[in-house]
């Protein structure tokens, strides 16, 4: 992976730390659907850019450079108008949207010939959306809003349509390029995550922040280890195999649509971390404790969902999948009846059952999966 990749990532990264800042406090309902409908606009960007340097970028020339320094303004644009998208900025978040569709759609004109891809597929996908971002300037809320929804529901309904007849563009994908840049954009997220939490902690330094700060800095660490030990570690090999059987649709669903509901719960759990060290002392809001209890639960069922779509059994999640989607829901309740930092205490406890069930499910099932790689390979 080309170290340009990881400058787009970290720009991608502060455009997520922006709209963390949205979910702090006490969130609504509302406030959950814009933050999920702001992340949606950003991570069609990074999948566009992901595939586009998978397929055209192993050799970074002069303008691949120029596409992803346009592409890395853009984003920090958007990222500079989040605070009032809705509002006063929302034309400059339009338009960063608008030029970040429309700096990908380049490279896949140049190269449709040899990936199989029918110069309207690229329009379709690219000039419309970028189109309704535009247009949308110059419309009043709330249509602005439904054109931007349009615009992104496009690029994901489109890519549901990707099928294994496409068979150039499923054998040009270099899975191994792709696990490495979930993985990497996993673990800036969760470098992002402890930034969030420091931030807060520097701002109400109390020694009962102090001691939710660290209690989250432990959850977190925790949930790093499980994915970094027990799912990054059998992402590449879930990618080779569906690439072995042809699956396109498989390697879209792991790279592009899950891993979304797995970084929209690690920003969701620090959101709620960095609400707690703010509000240590107190309880903990009930939209942060939603915040909190959401986001662990999301990361447990994005990877269950992941693990399935590679192949898995059901008899393999059993030990850790729905204890992380279900046990997290109880802080909710708890978070009525004791401090921030109580529940924050309460989630890093959770968060090491998780750890140690994903442990045992991993000695458990290691022999299977050493069979798997090795029939696998054989084939």
């Amino acid at each position: 992976m080309h170290w340009l990749e990881l400058f787009f990532d970290l720009v991608i990264v502060s455009y997520i730390g922006q709209i963390a800042h949205t979910m702090h406090g006490d969130p609504s309902w509302m406030d959950a659907v814009a933050f999920l409908g702001f992340l949606a606009a950003a991570w069609w960007a990074w999948v566009n850019a992901t595939l586009t340097m998978s397929l055209f970028g192993a050799r970074v020339t002069p303008s691949i450079w120029v596409f992803v320094a346009i592409a890395m303004v853009a984003i920090g644009v958007m990222a500079a108008a989040v605070p009032d998208a809705l509002g006063d900025r929302a034309a400059a978040f339009a338009i960063g949207n608008a030029v970040l569709r429309l700096v990908w759609v380049v490279p896949w004109f140049m190269n449709r010939r040899s990936v199989g891809n029918p110069w309207w597929r690229s329009v379709l996908y690219s000039v419309v959306p970028a189109s309704l971002w535009l247009v949308s300037v110059a419309v009043v809320p709330p249509w602005q809003y439904a054109m931007w929804a349009i615009a992104v529901a496009i690029e994901i309904v489109l890519l549901s349509f990707l099928g294994g007849r496409q068979a150039r563009l499923r054998n040009a994908i270099d899975v191994s390029h792709l696990a490495e840049r979930v993985g990497l954009l996993v673990v800036i997220v969760f470098g992002e995550s402890i930034l969030t939490i420091i931030a807060e902690l520097d701002s109400h330094w109390t020694a009962a922040s102090g001691l939710a700060a660290a209690l989250g800095f432990a959850a977190v660490s925790m949930l790093a280890w499980i994915y970094f030990s027990y799912a990054a570690s059998s992402v590449e090999r879930g990618l080779q195999r569906l690439q072995r059987r042809g699956s396109i649709g498989g390697i879209r669903d792991t790279v592009m649509y899950l891993p979304f509901l797995l970084v929209a719960g690690i920003t969701l759990f620090a959101s709620a971390l960095g609400t707690a060290v703010a509000d240590a002392g107190h309880q903990l809001p009930p939209g942060a404790s939603i915040s909190l209890s959401a986001g662990i639960s999301l990361f447990f069922a994005a990877s269950a969902a992941e693990s399935i779509r590679y192949g898995a059994s059901w008899r393999r999640l059993a030990v850790w999948a729905p204890a992380g989607i279900l046990l997290p829901w109880t802080l909710i309740p708890l978070s009525t009846q004791v401090a921030a930092e109580a529940v924050v205490a309460a989630a890093a406890g959770i968060t090491a059952i998780l750890l140690a069930l994903s442990a045992i499910n991993a000695r458990r099932m290691r022999p299977q999966a050493e069979a798997a790689d090795i029939a696998g390979a054989e084939s």
